[in-house]
């Protein structure tokens, strides 16, 4: 995976997972600051490699739990 996909996913999953609130905010500007960098050093549109998260967020997740977690989550 490439490097700029992953800081990415990395990036959004820690939004993700931040309570409504400041911190939710704060992490949200983390994210739209590592996806401007990323559309700047990879020039693609920021709208694409939104998508491009969207999509590989949940298959990143699985792919990342620890040995022994059941992979099967539902709608994730």
């Amino acid at each position: 995976m490439k490097a700029e996909l992953e800081d990415l996913l990395k990036a959004y999953d820690a939004f993700k997972q931040a309570f409504e609130g400041l911190e939710a905010s704060r992490l949200y500007a983390i994210y739209e600051a590592t996806l401007a960098d990323a559309a700047q050093h990879t020039k693609t549109n920021q709208e694409i490699l939104h998508n491009a998260v969207m999509r590989f967020h949940a298959r990143w997740v699985r792919a990342n739990l620890p040995p022994g977690f059941p992979k099967k989550l539902g709608d994730l």
